[in-house]
């Protein structure tokens, strides 16, 4: 195929355009693509504790007198409760029984318990129901991805024992 002298590099001209349309899109989608990911992972994790806490708060109900049955060594503290790492939770029984295995979040999420005066537990905090399946103080407890708390969650448990998860109010603080 014979090319005119004006049409040589086009072919080179056209394909970096194109290639510069495509960049400009990615650049558009891929931010876009990591806050879906972000929002889907902490609501994913979220709704998880939630489950967790829930069933702790009503096996409490159904075995407060005795909760041997889940796993419990002593009788002076047998209720079921669940326990905050930085990476994962685990749901244990009695003193440190572990009844049920931990539960790794996905990469990038963390959970933490807000104190009474709004700062946050480091290392493992506990969320615990006594015999009237009603937690002592009001419990709140954050989970977010790293670096981006305003798009976390709040799981707060009432002294009445009512439990609700909020969510975008992380940023606050």
């Amino acid at each position: 195929m014979v090319r005119k002298d004006g049409q040589r590099g086009s072919m080179l001209l056209e394909l970096m355009l194109a290639l510069v349309v495509m960049l400009i899109l990615t650049a558009q989608v891929l931010p876009q693509a990591f806050k879906f990911y972000r929002q889907a992972a902490v609501e994913y994790e979220a709704e998880k504790l939630l489950a967790d806490i829930r069933y702790c708060r009503n096996a409490n109900r159904l075995t407060a007198e005795s909760a041997w049955n889940h796993g419990a060594q002593s009788s002076d503290k047998h209720n079921l409760f669940v326990r905050l790492y930085s990476g994962y939770n685990c749901i244990y029984a009695g003193e440190a029984d572990v009844l049920r295995g931990r539960n790794y979040y996905l990469p990038g999420i963390r959970a933490s318990k807000e104190k009474e005066n709004g700062s946050l537990v480091e290392g493992q905090a506990d969320i615990k129901f006594d015999d009237k399946e009603k937690p002592k103080a009001l419990i709140t407890v954050l989970i977010y991805y790293d670096g981006y708390p305003q798009e976390g969650r709040e799981i707060m448990v009432s002294k009445g024992g009512r439990i609700r998860m909020e969510r975008g109010k992380v940023g606050r603080r």
